[in-house]
């Protein structure tokens, strides 16, 4: 499954972000592929929801994190999240 984010993603939207992920969560997706080339602004809260997905994956398997922009890319990397997905250019 992939999940294109787009925007900022701080305190006020963490809500509205958990919800969406709960509900692909409900889904069930064998692995997640979050598209991140729009994201404006990301703290480290969102980045945890984001890198958190991966306890729902099978074993051995991270969500991948396609064309981040920067500021997400170094949010995930800087905060040592990204640690826990793995990145596709």
């Amino acid at each position: 499954m992939t999940v294109v984010l787009q925007g900022e993603f701080d305190l006020t939207s963490e809500g509205a972000l958990s919800a969406s992920l709960e509900r692909i969560h409900q889904r069930g997706p064998s692995r997640l592929f979050f598209e991140m080339a729009a994201v404006g602004y990301l703290d480290c809260a969102s980045a945890r929801l984001i890198a958190g997905t991966g306890r729902w994956l099978p074993p051995g398997v991270k969500p991948v994190i396609i064309a981040p922009s920067s500021l997400a890319r170094r949010v995930l990397q800087v905060s040592g999240i990204g640690a826990l997905c793995e990145f596709e250019p």
